[in-house]
């Protein structure tokens, strides 16, 4: 049962662009370039940039995507040429991958800070590269990190300051399937997925971090999922609905498993993030 964070979608092949690698060595450190290319992860590691120098604004948002936490940055290839199909450029698309790609059994995976820190560089990198604010995308296991990210404060594993949050730098936030209330399979807490600290138990220190305020994630913010996820689930142990987003400005109940609602939603997210309706 606990196969609940893995996507069977095919990977790409891809990393920063040249222009995106010098822009992060040169404004942030190469250490910063090398924690959110991923190169150690091989192709597929991260992606975006395109032909842009971060010296003017772009045409448009760029948009985030926020894995899930057994895949990589490449496993939403098939989303990201999605974008691309539909005006979106190479410029404007962006993901990295944090945690492992999948090699720590999922059992034994939990949202720790080192996830959240990478995925607000992200934002604060973009958001600087481009000029202009971001959309984010988090899917599954992502939109929880995610939101941590853009809430900031303490992270509730280590105590490190993540700083303000970054409302301010992020125009739309959508959940896809995403575990924004821990994880029906999380019925009773144990070591690892399930703790009590930075678990997806309904009741961990993480879960009602992220859950305590409303409206912090952007200006506009959407939540899809449904009645039939096997992954996440519908409601948690808590009698909740385990991906709804209190101070949402909508949310959409679609049919199919928790895959089925990460693909085959695609155009509605995009939409969602292009003109703030379905």
């Amino acid at each position: 049962m606990w196969f609940f964070f893995f996507l069977s979608f095919p990977l790409i092949s891809c990393e920063f662009s040249a222009s995106f690698n010098r822009f992060l060595d040169q404004k942030y450190g190469h250490h910063i370039d090398e924690l959110l290319a991923r190169r150690d992860l091989g192709g597929g590691g991260s992606y975006g940039g395109g032909k842009h120098d971060g010296n003017s604004r772009t045409r448009k948002q760029a948009v985030i995507l926020v894995h899930g936490i057994t895949n990589t940055a490449g496993t939403f290839g098939g989303h990201r040429q999605h974008l691309l199909n539909v005006g979106w450029g190479d410029e404007l698309v962006y993901g990295t991958s944090y945690g492992d790609g999948g090699k720590t059994p999922m059992p034994l995976v939990d949202m720790k800070c080192q996830y959240v820190k990478q995925v607000r560089y992200m934002i604060q990198v973009v958001a600087a590269f481009t000029r202009r604010k971001v959309d984010v995308i988090g899917y599954s296991l992502g939109s929880p990190i995610s939101r941590k990210a853009i809430l900031g404060g303490a992270c509730v594993d280590t105590g490190e300051q993540l700083g303000p949050a970054l409302t301010p730098l992020i125009d739309t936030f959508v959940s896809v399937a995403g575990a924004n209330r821990g994880s029906f399979l999380c019925a009773l807490p144990f070591p690892g997925a399930c703790n009590m600290i930075n678990g997806l138990s309904c009741n961990s220190r993480f879960i009602q971090d992220i859950n305590s305020r409303q409206k912090y994630e952007a200006k506009y913010i959407f939540s899809i999922y449904g009645q039939s996820d096997d992954k996440v689930g519908y409601k948690n142990a808590c009698g909740q609905l385990t991906s709804k987003i209190d101070g949402s400005n909508a949310e959409f109940q679609k049919p199919g498993n928790h895959d089925d609602i990460i693909v085959k939603t695609a155009q509605m997210q995009f939409n969602l993030i292009d003109k703030h309706s379905p």
